[in-house]
């Protein structure tokens, strides 16, 4: 099979990281792969699993950036005859349909095109499912809850697919806790942790906010972004109960010592750093949107968004009532199955194959 998967940058991001997982999956089976994107860090994490990159101008978000990206997506699908391309949202799904429109050097059958959406802000539901109606193939959910409201905005259920994100966590060695430990400063004190870009979307004021009602705990967040900047200076003008420490490059070890990883995001599709830390048995605290409301009710403890108040209460609530971290615990390791690495790349091979073989 001839695979091109299409994304609007490969920085770091969880729709990235899925992506450098199936070009990898795809390599080793003996599959030709190519990712499409604007480049970014993670171009070399491709490379070194076999496959190729071509760059597109797929990295800002407008209209006109897309469609600029058409003509040299276009080339790249003409130059590399895919059997499958694979859009990873709305914006790259969109360049790929308009790409693949235009009339090849050569032709070959035309490749079937399936596209994931990686979760939207509530509103933005509507606008992307007109377009994604215009577009051809399946649209793959990450989540049920995503998959839900792209119903609500009109998708055709038979259109629909969903295949649940998938995490492999690896067991960190005291060597990498107690790096971890030096690198960021964490003393004795219980750890909250969050984790993710420095975005938007991701709030983290809500979890600085909630840091300055959190007693006796080190409140951190690994991640890094436009942001940054910004939440550092609000993080000090609170008091300095957050800290901002910049990407940390073994999320398993900040895990292994976490007493409890906090998401705050406005919106989410299924965050791969919540699910790792279910995996490794470290109690959550997430606001209830998105593909988090589809996680065990008994392995996380959900809040409204934008509620710092709530945030705290519950963070508390993990620290000190007794015996609930462990039931956490023990329910995050239970379920963890369910979204394993293994299993979500085997959905997505059993998805590819049924697309090239004209299969629904």
């Amino acid at each position: 099979m001839r695979l091109l998967l299409v994304i609007a940058a490969l920085r770091s991001g969880g729709a990235e990281r899925i992506v450098v997982r199936l070009a990898a999956d795809a390599a080793a089976r003996g599959d030709t792969v190519t990712v499409a994107s604007a480049g970014g860090a993670w171009v070399e994490q491709v490379l070194a699993t076999g496959g190729t990159h071509a760059t597109v101008p797929l990295g800002r978000r407008s209209t006109l950036a897309t469609i600029a990206a058409v003509r040299p997506l276009a080339a790249v699908a003409r130059e590399f005859q895919p059997d499958l391309v694979h859009a990873h949202n709305v914006r790259a799904a969109l360049a790929a349909t308009l790409a693949l429109a235009r009339p090849p050097a050569r032709r070959r059958r035309r490749p079937a095109l399936l596209t994931t959406v990686h979760g939207l802000a509530e509103a933005d539901y509507p606008a992307a499912v007109r377009l994604l109606r215009r577009c051809g193939g399946t649209v793959i959910a990450c989540a049920p809850a995503v998959g839900r409201a792209l119903l609500d905005a009109g998708l055709p259920p038979h259109r629909l697919d969903v295949v649940i994100n998938g995490v492999a966590v690896r067991r960190p060695s005291e060597a990498d806790l107690a790096g971890a430990r030096r690198r960021f400063g964490i003393g004795d004190r219980p750890l909250v942790l969050g984790l993710g870009r420095l975005v938007e979307q991701k709030a983290w004021p809500t979890l600085i906010e909630a840091a300055r009602r959190i007693e006796g705990a080190d409140v951190l967040v690994a991640g890094d972004g436009p942001l940054r900047g910004e939440l550092e200076a609000a993080a000090a003008a609170g008091g300095g109960r957050g800290r901002f420490a910049g990407q940390g490059d073994d999320p398993a070890a900040l895990l292994g010592l976490a007493r409890c990883v906090v998401s705050t995001s406005s919106w989410e599709g299924l965050p791969l750093a919540l699910l790792e830390a279910l995996t490794q048995g470290v109690p959550v605290v997430a606001t209830a949107v998105g593909g988090n409301v589809d996680l065990p009710a008994d392995a996380v403890i959900l809040v409204p968004p934008g509620d710092p108040a709530a945030v705290a209460a519950a963070v508390d609530r993990v620290l000190h009532a007794p015996g609930l971290a462990e039931r956490l615990a023990r329910a995050g390791r239970a379920a963890a199955a369910s979204w394993s690495l293994d299993r979500m790349l085997g959905a997505y091979r059993e998805r590819y194959l049924a697309a090239v073989n004209g299969r629904p």
